[in-house]
């Protein structure tokens, strides 16, 4: 939801909502650069001050589990993106022998290599280009208490909506019917023609995105991409579940129990 032009496929708040309700880190970025954990952690801290001097109360709503992760148990300082260097290591992959960057990875930082799979070109290239700016194994770096946790600035009330798993996955298949009928395939078109966006650029791994570009390369039949965004969205679920399960000090609700969180935030505000 923070890309410009990515309406549909991320299922995000229509015109006539976000008029009545504003909400922020919607639009925040085009496509032409790739929003991260820090980012989303940088303007999540000003945010919450913003609302604080407003008297306000912040509410943060999502699926984004490693972000809020990030923001409630504070993060590592790592360097920003390399472009030039991301662009050496995505030649010398291929000018090389296969899994040759994960052995580049493998002597600088054995204890990292060890938990990635030498496949995984996302974490292997990031963890190169984390040594080449700080000349500091990420595994090292990684092994400090991350920085300005917000757990301990703030008193955070936590909440996470579970049910059973086949009203979740009734409610996933008829949203993901209403995303391709109001039109996913021509938005995913658009945002082809209108950005150079790179093979690396999250967008393109992302869920309905992902199965967009495939039918729109002729991969596959329309009906073969919507099986395959219903797959990936059922696993994306499945792995939001499994982060609740392992967070501390939640409420749990179900589907039917809003009228909980209702009176929880009444509470909340009236300690404002």
């Amino acid at each position: 939801m923070v890309y410009q032009d990515c309406d549909i496929g991320s299922a995000k708040p229509n015109k006539d909502i976000l008029r009545k309700h504003p909400h922020h880190m919607i639009n925040v970025v085009n496509l032409n650069t790739i929003f991260t954990v820090a980012d989303f952690y940088s303007i999540s801290h000003k945010l919450i001050e913003k609302a604080h001097l407003k008297n306000k109360l912040p509410v943060f709503v999502g699926g984004s589990m490693m972000y809020f992760n990030s923001l409630y148990k504070g993060i590592h300082n790592l360097p920003k993106r390399d472009e030039d260097y991301r662009n050496e290591l995505e030649v010398l992959k291929i000018e090389n022998e296969s899994n040759y960057l994960y052995k580049l990875l493998k002597n600088i930082d054995p204890i990292y290599a060890k938990d990635v799979n030498q496949n995984d070109d996302i974490r292997i290239i990031r963890a190169l280009e984390v040594y080449k700016a700080t000349g500091k194994p990420l595994s090292k770096i990684l092994s400090d208490e991350p920085k300005n946790n917000l757990s301990d600035q703030y008193q955070v009330h936590q909440f996470g909506i579970l049910d059973e798993r086949d009203k979740l996955h009734q409610r996933i298949e008829i949203r993901l019917r209403e995303i391709f009928d109001m039109g996913l395939v021509s938005e995913a078109e658009n945002i082809l023609n209108k950005y150079n966006i790179s093979q690396d650029h999250p967008i393109r791994r992302s869920v309905n995105y992902k199965q967009a570009i495939g039918y729109i390369n002729s991969e596959y039949g329309i009906e073969v991409a919507f099986e395959k965004a219903l797959f990936a969205t059922r696993q994306l679920a499945k792995r939001q579940i499994t982060w609740l399960r392992g967070w501390e000090e939640f409420k749990r609700v179900k589907f039917k129990e809003i009228k909980v969180i209702e009176n929880e935030f009444k509470k909340i505000i009236s300690l404002l």
